[in-house]
């Protein structure tokens, strides 16, 4: 009964995991791309707070476990990434985003677990060559997917100001920006120092995404009485990302003298994303104790770019082209394989 989880065999149930966070991490920025978002802090905090509600929920289905603080600082460290990642989907697309800063974020996090970094033991594959190529062609297929040109979707708006004749002006009710159909423009065609500026950005949000779970490995390999199930940990890493996030929109708040930038239009797309990264994170903790970080972490973290790339080119229409739809589907297929063989690895 060991190997079972919920009545599945524990490495079907493990991949399953896997396949579910890969599909709502690769699809959640859907409801925000034809949004307003700006810097995006307004939206990374509503996002944190329906993370904060769905662990609420799982710590009570858990029955309120022992809360390790050390887990929290997992939260932390993600919500330090979180501010990065929508002004770069915002100038790479979603797909490409996910798929520069998951390439980094597959490596550090797989080399984290497979040679025991930072105090955590050692997580040895059974098929250790097999996890190596598997490994090496989600890397592979990583630098093909930068090689892809995205066309940016933000709009760049207008910040002329039109006076309405009918309306008296006040302090209390000042001149409304309003913007038309023609003050609606594609955005500027990147230079290569922006291009370079957002790249930087995609290296370290992976760098830290790739150690998001290792606080909470190191409380379950170190910390005596620890337990050893991911769901236990959930609140602790989710409780993290609250409070990270609410201290850096009160900074931001400060830094903006409290004229921050709120879309009403985009409150309901950024509780969808929220709740649905949770919901994405949750299923990784499972897969994580299923199948062991050297496992899970290159196939969680592939399959969401695979997934965000589709959406772009189906639906968003930002990737386009015979070279770029061509060498886009070669990367697909790259990354498919290696993902196929890490899980097989097991």
């Amino acid at each position: 009964m060991d190997n079972l989880y919920f009545g599945i065999d524990n490495t079907y149930f493990g991949l399953a995991c896997c396949l579910f966070s890969g599909l709502f991490f690769g699809s959640m920025f859907g409801p925000l791309k034809k949004h307003e978002t700006r810097d995006g802090f307004f939206v990374q905090w509503i996002q944190s707070a329906c993370i904060f509600v769905v662990g609420m929920v799982v710590n009570m289905l858990r029955n309120q476990p022992r809360f390790e603080l050390g887990a929290a600082l997992g939260g932390l460290i993600f919500a330090t990434s979180n501010i990065m990642t929508i002004p770069i989907v915002n100038n790479f697309g979603a797909g490409l985003g996910i798929l520069i800063w998951g390439s980094v974020q597959i490596t550090f996090g797989w080399a984290t677990a497979r040679f025991g970094l930072f105090g955590l033991r050692e997580q040895i594959p059974n098929d250790v060559v097999m996890n190596y190529i598997g490994v090496a062609l989600t890397l592979g297929s990583g630098l093909m997917f930068g090689l892809v040109k995205s066309e940016s979707n933000t709009p760049r708006y207008s910040t002329e100001v039109r006076e309405h004749k009918d309306v008296e002006y006040s302090p209390c009710n000042p001149p409304i920006k309003t913007v038309s159909s023609k003050e609606i423009e594609q955005a500027p065609p990147k230079t290569l120092k922006t291009k370079l500026f957002y790249l930087a950005l995609a290296i370290i949000t992976g760098l830290l995404l790739g150690q998001i779970l290792t606080p909470v490995v190191y409380v379950q390999d170190n910390v005596e009485g620890a337990s050893h199930e991911g769901l236990d940990y959930v609140f602790a890493h989710f409780c993290g990302i609250f409070a990270s996030s609410t201290i850096f929109f009160i900074i931001y708040c400060i830094i903006k003298k409290s004229r921050p930038f709120v879309n009403a239009e985009i409150i309901l797309p950024s509780v969808i994303y929220g709740t649905m990264w949770a919901l994405a994170m949750v299923a990784w903790f499972i897969s994580n104790k299923l199948l062991s970080q050297a496992i899970s972490f290159p196939i969680v973290t592939r399959i969401p770019g695979v997934i965000a790339a589709c959406w772009d080119v189906f639906y968003f229409k930002s990737i386009k082209g015979k070279r770029n739809l061509t060498l886009l589907a070669v990367a697909i297929c790259v990354a498919l394989v290696g993902v196929v063989l890490v899980g097989l690895s097991k």
